[in-house]
């Protein structure tokens, strides 16, 4: 009898040590959960996005501010702009697809996202005043009579973005204050602080939870 009750309590300790070591295994196994925080973007571009674990790593040199880096669980930059086009009611619509023209031509030209947008505001008032068949919102090669069309909205920000690249910030003109005094020097600081005032805006809406 003595022989039979260590037998059984010896099989009983083992089966609860087994159960203990399967749930210690399955918990180490079991991937985290992304965080899901949402950073508020700081006035630097993106500059590379790489997915890992469902994350979105998005890294910023220095240019149109210092440097940072954002971890989010996915890239909420064009609903941002989205947000923005529709607050302001600018004519371009659907507001979705040109959030994404407007996010990818800064990709394209390592710009801050925002910087597109709140010139075609300063300008023109998000689009809604240019030069007939212009499609230029941004005030583009506009002087006296002279007025550079584009055949598109895309292509006008395609072409200001890769301006702004090769013209400006590989001259070390970064932020809005140093482009006034080239894109728009007869400005006396009212230019670079409405470009500020409107990238401000669409920085308070990647934290509202109402955008």
């Amino acid at each position: 009898m003595r022989i039979l009750i260590m037998f059984f309590a010896w099989f009983s300790c083992s089966v609860m040590l087994l159960i203990v070591c399967l749930a210690l295994l399955t918990a180490a196994n079991t991937p985290a959960k992304p965080d899901r925080t949402r950073i508020a973007y700081a006035y630097s571009p993106p500059a590379k996005a790489t997915e890992s674990t469902g994350e979105t790593y998005i890294l910023r040199p220095e240019v149109l501010g210092t440097f940072s880096a954002d971890i989010i669980a996915a890239d909420a930059r064009p609903d941002i702009v989205a947000a923005f086009l529709e607050q302001y009611s600018c004519p371009l619509t659907p507001y979705d697809y040109y959030a994404r023209q407007f996010v990818d031509a800064a990709d394209r030209h390592n710009l801050d996202f925002r910087m597109l947008p709140a010139i075609s505001m300063q300008e023109s008032n998000c689009c809604k005043r240019i030069p007939d068949d212009s499609y230029n919102c941004w005030g583009y090669g506009i002087y006296g009579d002279k007025v550079t069309r584009f055949s598109s909205y895309e292509e006008g920000m395609d072409r200001v973005a890769a301006t702004l690249e090769t013209k400006y910030v590989k001259n070390g003109l970064l932020e809005p204050e140093e482009i006034m005094r080239k894109y728009t020097p007869q400005s006396k600081g009212s230019w670079a602080a409405g470009v500020l005032h409107f990238m401000a805006i669409m920085n308070d809406l990647s934290t509202s939870p109402n955008k």
